[in-house]
């Protein structure tokens, strides 16, 4: 079990087994999907909507930006409504009025009690009934039905036309052009058939099933939506399991001692340099952190004129929302987010790719320059062609260059191919230092170490291709299951496990643990990891259309996920220990203050608020709330956005003079880390998680419809709440200008270029 021979073997099992399920399961769910069918007809055989027409809503729905609005299925964000939710509640409304008029000709709200129950009774019924005949491709609506989808038809016209209190959107923000992937005629009459085939799918039983497409989400009790008995049965289990993974895993980390040993020169800190030469391709990186701070900034501030869209139209009067409408900011913010913490990645790469191999390669300087410039493209030209797209001005090609449609996948096809190109950039850049570094024989440790690191970088651009198979007219359950792989996958798998090698990569490279110890327990966590994050996603398939088998395995893995997340506390812990006993010369305060930051929020963020939501019992009723929110903004910020800070000040002492690093700067570093440790604790804990809160409440008390309406945010407790959350918005900016003004500061403060350098000692008792 020790060997590293053992432990790759295992590695690689586990890789095999954990992406053979997640691909056969994404065949389960293919063959489940459900239909979209080629017409949709009266009871008469009359056509009432084409599948040019749904495809054509979900055109308008993509490049409108939508999704980082509302949700449909519950993915997307939790501002506006969730589409699929409204429209089942208005399509049954609309139901219910023709029956009370057919029945006693009387609107639905004259009738008593017993008359309401009765039709309510009728609906429910026969809107569980499933009328899709499969030879014919052709799904048949009953007259109530056709005329619940007149009324939301009805409904949908006056919420995307000339309506102006739609907050935080422009008015007719919905354009009648007939563009890319769509087809002739009304464009919010095509969307409402697109959310209107999301309420059936949502409430019509699967064939010979006795619930929904989706398991029965939403939860809505006229629909007949209710919990099904194997998400409560897989919830139970997965508790179980994982009481006696924590057992398991707590014996073979002793059994085995798979943490980190340090070095016997771990209490004399003062002997560790900074003030070797650079080459100039690590010069050039510096460049790089000036970028991911400005990026970091933007970012921020649009995340707080988001919040003023919950509490009011504009900003503090000024009608913002016809520049930069909401999802608009929100599209920016998240994407942003993954650009500014990719970048620090990528300068930190830059600078290390050099220093393991002891010399520049030739015209690596070029490359670096290049990449820099792909960078300033990718995310200029992106980002600009999302407001050209949700502003209407970008139109035909749009899901080129525009907004694509799908969150954390926002940019265009176009913008998507450029990034993975630069990724690509950037993978030959490390390949021209690592791979003649790891052919050294003189340490096969090292030569180990080095390829951990370099596996987990080429990962970063082998599974963005994932964006890659999906096209706007891609069914939505088929686009979720690939999206997951960017959202889940990418960022919260391979960022985590990229995370974990170059955290032990550092800690060899600043002489405070063994490498051999450090690759026994990189090992270790790797399994973990990828044993339990890759199967994981499977918590986000429960209610988009998939497979009932993603209940099982979602709910089981999530609960195992938890585990290796909340064992990084103790990693955060011996962070700590080195910041505490090292003497007042030691250069790495900085990098230890955001990894100790990092291992924290690593449990509470990524591990207890993911546990909290992740079971299928809760996730039924609490899918696309603030707790949500709280569990992306507690991992994102809190794991990826504070290890990017520590690297970068990790790379940056290296880069600049021995004497900028002054004890006023190190005191404004550890200032500015306790501002955004405190910012972030604010934003989950005093707004988002008491927001959640009172949205589950709500939910379960009036369905889930009801706690995602934004008239939610207008009660005086939700609006106190959203308010105060400009308190820890402002410490948390305060950090964010800290440190920017340090990467500033340092940028007139750099070594000078040399082309020779000594490489890494990895042989440290």
């Amino acid at each position: 079990m020790t060997s590293y021979k053992k432990l790759n073997k295992i590695l690689l099992w586990v890789l095999v087994v954990a992406f053979s399920i997640l691909l056969a399961g994404g065949l389960v769910i293919f063959k489940n999907e459900a239909p979209r069918p080629s017409k949709i007809v009266n009871e008469q055989g009359t056509t009432v909507v084409t599948k040019q027409q749904l495809l054509s809503g979900q055109a308008v729905y993509e490049k409108y930006g939508l999704t980082d609005y509302g949700t449909y299925l519950g993915n997307g964000t939790y501002f506006g409504p969730d589409y699929t939710a409204q429209s089942l509640h208005i399509y049954l409304k609309g139901m219910d009025q023709y029956y009370a008029q057919k029945k006693y000709d009387k609107n639905f709200k004259e009738l008593n009690t017993d008359q309401k129950s009765g039709i309510k009774g009728i609906v429910q019924k026969e809107i569980r009934t499933n009328r899709y005949n499969k030879d014919k491709d052709q799904l048949t609506l009953t007259t109530a039905q056709v005329a619940g989808l007149k009324h939301l038809t009805s409904y949908y016209r006056s919420v995307f036309r000339n309506n102006p209190k739609e907050a935080g959107m422009p008015e007719n923000l919905i354009k009648n052009n007939t563009d890319d992937f769509m087809h002739n005629g009304d464009k919010i009459d095509q969307l409402t058939y697109f959310f209107f085939w999301g309420a059936w799918m949502s409430s019509t039983n699967r064939p010979g099933q006795m619930y929904s497409y989706t398991n029965n989400w939403p939860y809505d009790l006229d629909a007949g939506n209710v919990m099904t008995s194997d998400a409560m049965l897989w919830t139970a289990l997965s508790v179980t399991l994982f009481v006696a993974g924590v057992g398991i895993i707590i014996y073979f980390y002793k059994k085995y001692a798979f943490d980190m040993e340090y070095t016997e020169s771990f209490r004399d800190m003062g002997e560790i340099k900074t003030d070797e030469p650079i080459t100039s391709s690590q010069r050039k990186a510096a460049k790089y952190f000036l970028i991911v701070m400005l990026m970091f900034l933007v970012q921020i501030m649009l995340g707080e004129l988001m919040s003023h869209y919950y509490v009011e139209q504009g900003f503090f009067g000024l009608p913002l929302q016809n520049l930069w409408p909401f999802n608009l900011a929100k599209t920016w913010h998240l994407q942003l987010a993954i650009f500014w913490i990719a970048t620090a990645w990528l300068a930190t790469g830059i600078y290390i790719a050099p220093r393991a191999l002891g010399r520049e390669p030739k015209h690596q300087g070029l490359l670096v320059d290049i990449l820099f410039w792909a960078l300033i493209v990718v995310v200029g030209g992106s980002m600009l062609g999302e407001w050209g797209s949700v502003l209407g001005i970008i139109n035909d090609k749009w899901w080129l260059f525009g907004h694509f449609g799908w969150e954390y996948v926002e940019m265009g096809k176009f913008w998507q191919i450029l990034f993975i190109i630069g990724m690509v950039i950037w993978i030959v850049i490390l390949l021209r230092g690592f791979l003649p570094a790891i052919k050294v024989k003189k340490n096969a440790d090292r030569s180990r170490l080095l390829t951990l690191l370099l596996c987990g970088s080429i990962a970063i651009p082998l599974i963005y291709l994932a964006s890659l198979f999906i096209l706007p007219n891609s069914h939505v359950t088929f686009a979720d299951y690939w999206r997951w792989w960017i959202v889940h996958l990418w960022v919260e798998g391979i960022f985590e496990s990229f995370a974990v090698i170059l955290i032990g990569y550092l800690l060899v490279d600043m002489k405070l643990t063994t490498i051999k110890s450090t690759i026994r327990a990189l090992y270790f966590q790797l399994i973990l990891l990828l044993g339990t994050g890759v199967i994981v996603m499977g918590h986000h398939y429960f209610w988009e259309g998939d497979h009932s088998i993603w209940l099982a395995l979602g709910a089981c893995f999530s609960a195992l996920e938890v585990i290796p997340l909340c064992l990084l506390v103790w990693e955060a812990y011996t962070h700590y220990r080195v910041y505490k006993e090292s003497k007042k010369d030691f250069p790495y305060k900085g990098t230890f203050m955001f990894l100790v930051s990092t291992g924290l929020w690593n449990a509470i963020g990524a591990g207890a608020l993911g546990w909290l939501i992740n079971a299928p019992a809760i996730n039924y009723f609490e899918h696309g709330t603030q707790w949500t929110s709280a569990h992306a903004h507690g991992s994102m910020a809190g794991v990826y956005g504070f290890f990017s800070i520590a690297i970068m000040l990790f790379a940056l002492r290296h880069l600049t003079k021995t004497d900028f690093w002054t004890q006023k700067v190190e005191k404004w570093v550890k200032w500015a880390c306790a501002a955004l440790n405190v910012g972030l604790a604010g934003m989950v804990f005093v707004t988002l998680m008491p927001l959640g809160y009172l949205q589950l409440k709500d939910g379960l008390e009036h369905g889930y419809w009801h706690s995602r309406l934004a008239s939610f945010y207008q009660t005086p407790l939700t609006r106190g709440l959203t308010i105060a959350r400009s308190v820890p918005d402002i410490i948390f900016t305060i950090g964010v200008v800290i440190i920017l003004v340090i990467v500033i500061r340092s940028l007139f403060h750099l070594k000078k270029a040399s082309n020779k350098l000594d490489p890494i000692d990895y042989d440290i008792k």
